[in-house]
């Protein structure tokens, strides 16, 4: 019985033992070379099926085997165990790498007669010294009936030989050995990439050894696709390179130049461990990968020389002549060491001479930034540059005497720990987030400036009930609440763990939700997400970067990207969009799942959102709902993963942001997102509308899915998503996109002037 995966082999080395010399004279020449090692020990006197011993078998075997070989390929023998009892070192040559006589070879190996020890790991050693200098690769076949009997780890010598300068496969024949024996010599072919072999028989053992001993075809070719991918503004034109990791060998490929920036870059390997290399003015990238002999994507991602960073909208801002603080984020540092510093600088909304600026560090992450803003109300444009005066990301800022503030933190917390709070509007470095309990205040916080610096706000030892306070003086100069959350503190204990874990038992009189596996449920306010008062409450999940409106009387779980398949989920695959469950709270207890798994049409609906399909599941009890059609309109409107860059009003506007790099002109309401650099470089967003009669529009550029897609350039692919979509909507949006360097929006209309439609307005509360 023959078993183990078939090794390529490309030559194969026999080592048998006995006392011949070898030398350097005896060697001939040759790239590849095979050495033999037979066990001559005792137990070769053991009897097959047939009544014949096993080393009787073995010699009339090797004859064969010598016989029908080409005499002029090296080949080497050694055995061991036929000259002594209980001697570990009786290994002896009986034929020297090289041309061999296969009449005068059987007749040696026809007068050995075993009695001795089995010395497994000390033979692969010799093996391996009598494989000569001029040979680049070689094979040992270890043919044996026993295990290991001198102490020498046959594993260890496996390592070894896979650490040689060249390649030396090692294959075990266990001739008669049982299943269990056989796999406690498997590390030796597993480190080595040979085979492990398990004849039984004299015809079984022949096979075994023509299929260890044959030459291999050459190394098959193997395919793979390299793919450029840059988080910043597609180049002009990049390079690819490839480098042998095994010789050092480094080759151009190719000068990669229009449309085919956008496709992958297809090359034919030999078997081998390579790094793709991708250089352009931008920057350069590189990436390790092993072609096996199977095709394969390879993403080289470009590490800019400019970092890619993205600031955020909190306002409308205070105008008053002192420092507001600014969300920015370095998504991929620049290739300076450590990461250049930056500039912040304000300028007019139609454009000019800089107002003012501050630094702000270029390391990855994010970072503290603010500027002076004065204390004019009005619009003002906003840019993140380079000292050099390259514009990596801009946004135009509202700035208001008295901005309204949004503040939004956790329903609960454990006592004592972080408290995690976001908020929009005034946004000024002084301001502060306190705690309260009632009318009294329990801790005085920390100022936005603290919480820029890393400061954490913790919650109070004291289990209860208290209020985050949101606080600042007014342009009158009055320290006032400029907003107000509740929160509340408690400790709960895992049973199995001992860790705060905030999830209470339901009460009889308390609704709870699926119950998911335990008895009683889980509370509505103890889903991480929950929505129980009189508006709808905004989220925004740092973990998965989702942000959504919940619907009034609804909950939601913690947004996960962990597939729902243990295969995947074991191998720490993400899925690139992220699953969630939303319930209503009381009522008809509807249930709706954010990119649901193996989701059947019986079901119920699905909607399309930016975030993924929404599926609200079939309830038979209430097939017509009103309030669930509500809650799907609110959902599909506000799911996303992206960030929103402009807002029209009642009047078609232009939008321009620099990186990445994308300019248009879009229809009264319409909104649209910041690009993402997909794997083959090319650009993705979002453009988006819920009219007024209540109607959910949805367009996306190089998106996949959709209808009606027309290409506003080669490689841009822009397609419907829903109905409702005027051809004249489409039209405006696919006429005036650009994808490219675009430092600045047109000059701003009068009507954009008039409606003074930042990023926040006006679906900062959801349509009713």
């Amino acid at each position: 019985m023959l078993e183990g995966p078939m090794i390529r082999t490309v030559h194969a080395v026999l080592f048998l033992a006995a006392s011949l010399g070898v030398t350097a004279a005896q060697i001939p020449e040759a790239d590849r070379a095979t050495v033999l090692i037979l066990d001559a020990s005792g137990s070769m006197w053991g009897q097959l099926g047939d009544g014949r011993t096993k080393i009787e078998v073995a010699r009339d075997v090797l004859s064969g085997f010598l016989a029908s070989r080409d005499p002029s390929a090296p080949l080497g023998v050694l055995a061991y165990g036929h000259n002594r009892k209980g001697d570990c070192t009786d290994i002896e040559v009986i034929a020297p790498v090289g041309g061999q006589d296969a009449a005068a070879l059987s007749g040696r190996l026809g007068r050995i007669n075993p009695k001795g020890k089995t010395p497994l790991g000390q033979s692969l050693r010799m093996a391996a010294d009598a494989i000569p200098r001029t040979a680049e690769e070689a094979d040992i076949v270890l043919v044996t009936d026993g295990l290991e009997t001198c102490g020498l780890d046959p594993c260890a010598v496996a390592d070894e030989l896979a650490a040689q300068g060249i390649r030396i496969r090692a294959h075990v024949v266990g001739f008669g050995l049982t299943d269990a024996e056989a796999q406690t010599l498997a590390c030796v072919p597993g480190r080595t990439g040979g085979l492990l072999l398990r004849p039984q028989t004299g015809g079984e053992l022949s096979e075994a050894l023509s299929r260890a001993t044959a030459k291999a075809p050459p190394p098959a070719m193997t395919g793979a696709r390299l793919i450029f991918s840059y988080s910043g503004a597609m180049p002009e034109s990049y390079e690819w390179r490839l480098r042998d990791r095994d010789t050092g060998e480094e080759r151009a490929l190719d000068v990669v130049t229009g449309e085919a920036r956008y496709r992958p870059f297809a090359v034919e390997l030999s078997p081998g461990r390579y790094t793709a290399i991708v250089t352009a003015k931008a920057g350069r990238g590189e990436a390790d990968f092993a072609a096996t002999g199977e095709g394969q994507d390879v993403v080289v991602t470009l590490q800019g020389a400019l970092p890619v960073t993205a600031i955020r909208d909190r306002g409308p801002y205070a105008a008053r002549g002192e420092t507001v603080t600014i969300d920015a984020v370095i998504t991929q540092a620049g290739q300076e060491t450590g990461g250049a510093a930056l500039a912040l600088r304000l300028y007019p909304a139609a454009g000019g001479e800089a107002i003012t600026y501050s630094t702000v560090g270029g390391e990855a992450g994010t970072r503290w930034a603010g500027i002076n803003l004065p204390d004019q109300p009005g619009r003002y444009l906003l840019r993140l540059e380079t000292w050099g005066g390259e514009v990596l990301e801009e946004m135009t800022i509202v700035a208001e005497r008295d901005p309204a503030v949004t503040l939004v933190g956790p329903p609960a917390v454990a006592p004592g720990q972080p408290i995690a709070v976001e908020s929009t509007g005034s946004q000024l470095s002084s301001d502060r987030i306190e705690i309260w309990q009632g009318e009294t205040r329990l801790d005085w916080g920390l100022t936005l400036g603290d919480f820029a610096n890393g400061n954490q706000l913790r919650a109070p030892a004291e289990p209860g009930i208290y209020d985050l306070v949101y606080r600042g003086y007014d342009s009158g100069g009055n320290d006032v609440d400029k907003a107000r959350v509740s929160i509340e503190v408690g400790t709960v204990t895992d049973d199995a763990t001992g860790e705060d874990a905030l999830r209470r038992k339901a009460e009889a009189d308390m609704g709870h939700g699926p119950d998911g596996g335990s008895d009683e449920g889980i509370a509505w306010e103890d889903y991480p997400y929950h929505c129980l008062g009189g508006d709808n409450c905004e989220v925004q999940d740092e973990a998965t970067g989702l942000s959504f409106f919940l619907p009034k009387g609804w909950v939601a779980t913690s947004p996960s990207v962990t597939p729902m398949t243990a295969g995947p989920a074991a191998a720490g695959v993400r899925n690139p969009l992220p699953n969630v469950e939303f319930y209503q709270a009381g009522g008809d207890l509807n249930a709706m799942v954010l990119n649901p798994h193996q989701w059947i049409e019986a079901n119920g609906r699905c909607v399309v959102t930016r975030a993924g399909p929404l599926c609200l599941m079939r309830n038979d009890a209430a097939p017509d709902d009103a309030a669930a059609a509500k809650a799907v309109g609110i959902l599909q409107h506000t799911l996303t993963t992206g960030r929103v860059i402009r807002r029209c009003g009642d009047a078609p506007c232009d939008f321009a942001h620099p990186n990445p790099a994308i300019a248009g002109r879009m229809p009264p309401l319409w909104s649209v997102e910041a690009g993402r650099v997909l794997a083959d470089g090319r650009l993705a967003t979002w453009y988006f509308d819920r009219d007024r009669g209540g109607n959910f529009k949805l367009i996306g550029l190089n998106q996949e899915g959709g209808d009606a897609c027309l290409e506003t350039a080669p490689g841009q692919l822009l397609c419907e998503f829903t109905p409702y979509i005027s051809t004249e909507e489409f039209e405006l949006i696919r006429s005036s996109l650009t994808v490219g360097p675009v430092r600045q929006a047109p000059p701003l209309t009068s009507d954009d002037i008039e409606n003074l439609l930042d990023r926040l307005a006006p679906s900062r509360q959801p349509a009713e």
